[in-house]
């Protein structure tokens, strides 16, 4: 346990705990908080739980490390795969259908979190039965039609499991949210055994995630300031927007690589 002190700058009744990523301090309840790496900015999401709970938090967190490295793995190889997707896309088609790649692990305080509010024991093997996004790719695509080519790709992989996907291209939504979002199986090799390994995959295109990003940025606005306007109408409005202007550069894409293919078919 570590030694008593005082939260600077605030006044800190005693008898309970706060977890934070550095480490614990005297407090009035545990607070657990994400690391600065996984906050959204903006957001003021804390888990509390009363001093009771601390030891069902130590124990699943004891062996955490062992179980994100595997996840971290999964994640890493799916990383891989869509370098090479996109690497051998660029030499038959001359051109880079992915526009970037992110990943990222879930942190031990969202993976807790998250198993309390599905009604879960916190442990790690409901973590494992009940967590199908503890690993996260998001890949970017240029156009729409680079998203449906890719899931395409995904299919033929015939070491791939998919598990779920959910289309929210085709089914916006209701705030006008797109994404197309795949769970996946991935294999991961150790020492003297196989596992398949859940990864969420996210596949969308630069105008989808733009949106995307400022909506999740501008839901944790006080609703204050925003003085009496329509938040979630302008929302869904520059979603539609967003939307026509993106089909309109897939019919300039088009009209560009059916010009090459022609280019091409002349030149051999």
């Amino acid at each position: 346990m570590a030694p008593q002190t005082k939260a600077v700058g605030k006044n800190v009744p005693d008898g309970g705990m706060r977890v934070t990523p550095t480490g614990m301090v005297r407090t009035a309840q545990w607070k657990i908080m994400p690391s600065s790496d996984t906050m959204v900015k903006g957001s003021t999401q804390e888990l509390l739980l009363d001093a009771a709970a601390l030891d069902r938090y130590e124990a699943f967190t004891a062996d955490m490390h062992a179980i994100l490295q595997k996840y971290e793995a999964a994640m890493r190889q799916m990383v891989v795969r869509f370098e090479i997707l996109d690497r051998d896309l660029s030499i038959r088609r001359n051109r880079n259908p992915i526009h970037h790649i992110e990943s990222r692990i879930k942190s031990p305080v969202s993976i807790y979190e998250k198993l309390l509010r599905y009604g879960k024991e916190p442990t790690i093997g409901n973590l494992e039965e009940y967590l199908m996004d503890v690993a996260g790719v998001r890949v970017i695509c240029s156009y729409k039609n680079d998203v449906k080519n890719l899931m395409g790709l995904l299919r033929r992989q015939d070491d791939l499991e998919i598990v779920r996907i959910k289309n929210y291209i085709e089914n916006p939504k209701p705030n006008g949210y797109r994404s197309l979002h795949v769970i996946v199986r991935i294999p991961v090799y150790f020492m003297d055994s196989k596992e398949m390994v859940p990864v969420e995959v996210q596949i969308r295109t630069i105008a989808m995630d733009y949106w995307a990003s400022l909506e999740h940025d501008l839901k944790y606005k006080a609703v204050a300031e925003t003085h009496g306007l329509d938040i979630a109408g302008e929302l869904q409005e520059c979603s539609k927007i967003i939307e026509g202007i993106e089909a309109r550069m897939q019919v300039l894409a088009n009209a560009l690589d059916a010009g090459q293919a022609k280019h091409t078919k002349l030149a051999k």
